[in-house]
C-alpha cells in the first residue's frame, strides 16, 4: 500500500492525525470537537477535508443513523514510513548520515539524543 500513497496537504494531515489518535470509528462531531481545540474551522471546511480524504483512499465512511462515521484505511505507521522515506530521499538523497550530520551541525541533537541513538545502534547491531 505504501507505493500508492500520496503526500497529504497539511490540513488533511491534521484531520488524519485526529482520527489516528482517536478511537475509530469517529463521527463528524467527534472529529470537530478535537480539531476545534486547535483550529477555527467551520463544519463545512471539515466536511470538505473529510471528503477529500475519502477520495484519496485514506478514510472509509458510512452513515449510522443521522451521523456519518469515519475509519482510517491507511495506518498511521504506513503514512509515517512513506513521509520519512520521501523526506530522506528528497533532502538527503537517502543518506541517513546526511540527516544526522545536519541535525548535529545545527545543534538539534542533544547529548540525550546522541546517547539514545548510540544505544539503538548497539541493539540493532546485536540483532544481526
Amino acid at each position: 500500500m505504501a507505493n500508492e500513497l500520496k503526500r497529504l496537504p497539511d490540513a488533511e494531515l491534521e484531520v488524519m492525525k485526529v482520527i489516528w489518535d482517536g478511537v475509530p470509528p469517529m463521527s463528524t462531531n467527534d472529529v470537530m470537537k478535537v480539531i476545534s481545540q486547535e483550529k477555527t474551522w467551520n463544519i463545512s471546511t471539515l466536511l470538505t477535508l473529510l471528503s477529500r480524504l475519502i477520495e484519496r483512499g485514506f478514510l472509509a465512511s458510512e452513515k449510522r443513523g443521522r451521523e456519518r462515521i469515519y475509519s482510517p484505511i491507511v495506518k498511521q505507521a504506513d503514512y509515517m514510513e512513506y513521509e520519512t522515506r520521501n523526506f530522506l530521499q528528497k533532502l538527503h538523497k537517502n543518506s541517513f548520515m546526511s540527516l544526522v550530520t545536519t541535525l548535529y551541525d545545527n545543534h538539534d541533537l542533544t547529548e540525550s539524543d546522541i546517547d539514545e541513538l548510540s544505544q539503538w545502534l548497539k541493539e540493532k547491531s546485536k540483532e544481526k
